[in-house]
């Protein structure tokens, strides 16, 4: 098991870019910097399992770069298809410039 608030990256990590993919065991996420604030999701597009690195970032919004599927990043709902399925976000806390996510299977969550 995955213990909770793994290190996923720092401030510097980003580099003038605003998405970064991680490896955290068997857990593809991306880290994603909006705003004075970063999220993490699973990348993983609930419509056919594509990674979401490269999505374009809009309005709290990231949008699958293969299918068109919207995605708000605050509650991971599907806004337009063609995914309908959530996605999965991780609490997230800061340490300073590190950036930290709770990984905890039954913490990560979905809102339908």
């Amino acid at each position: 098991m995955t213990p909770p608030w793994i290190r996923v990256a720092t401030l510097e990590d980003f580099r003038g870019g605003r998405q970064l993919a991680r490896q955290v065991g068997e857990l593809q996420l991306l880290v994603v910097r909006t705003g004075g604030e970063c999220l993490v999701i699973e990348d993983r597009c609930t419509h056919l399992g594509k990674s979401l690195l490269g999505g374009r970032l809009m309005a709290g919004q990231i949008t699958c770069p293969f299918h068109g599927a919207c995605f708000d990043l605050k509650t991971g709902a599907a806004v337009s298809g063609p995914a309908v399925s959530p996605l999965r976000l991780f609490p997230v806390r800061m340490d300073g410039e590190t950036i930290y996510a709770d990984l905890d299977p039954s913490r990560g969550r979905t809102e339908d």
